[in-house]
């Protein structure tokens, strides 16, 4: 009877065995790199969705659109926006300029004061859907007119800026789809 010398074996099972520990320290290498990244983008949305960040943001959108002479211009709200949501707000002044020609006499205004932004929570994810107020100044030939303006906005987290992603005014604050 042969006897088999298990020592001529034992480097062998040693880099059999560094080689499965390496792969299983590799692999939670991998799984806590992974569930880091996961966490620090959670804390970027937490870190950048303060109300006052979602207020800034927002409210930066709402003097863009409502700032201007004669016309507005969807390159006021570049960057605020998607650009899905500037084709909708305005596709009527698209339209609209094809269709009339504004008077040369004609000196039309827009701006916004008294801005206001409401949330249900201080806390979000990476959406926010906020109500805002405020007032609407037209003037038209520098006669002006005052009009209190409800709206609703849709907010992403992109990068560490908030974009609005939808926009709609209401009639009532009871329209309001927001939590």
């Amino acid at each position: 009877m042969k006897v088999v010398n298990y020592t001529k074996f034992i480097p062998y099972i040693i880099l059999v065995a560094l080689i499965v520990f390496g792969g299983y320290q590799f692999k939670q290498h991998h799984d806590t790199a992974a569930a880091y990244s996961e966490l620090n983008t959670k804390y970027n949305a937490l870190k950048n969705n303060s109300k006052q960040q979602v207020q800034k943001d927002a409210t930066k959108f709402l003097t863009a659109f409502y700032t201007y002479e004669g016309r507005p211009k969807k390159e006021s709200i570049n960057g605020l926006t998607t650009k899905k949501l500037q084709n909708t707000l305005f596709q009527t002044y698209d339209q609209l300029d094809q269709e009339y020609e504004m008077p040369k006499d004609l000196k039309y205004k827009s701006e916004i004061d008294n801005t206001t932004i409401y949330h249900a929570r201080d806390e979000y994810d990476s959406e926010a859907k906020v109500l805002a107020t405020f007032d609407s100044i037209i003037s038209i030939n520098n006669k002006k007119s005052n009009a209190k303006t409800i709206a609703e906005i849709n907010l992403k987290l992109q990068g560490d800026k908030w974009i609005v992603t939808g926009y709609k005014t209401l009639n009532d604050v009871s329209n309001f789809e927001g939590n």
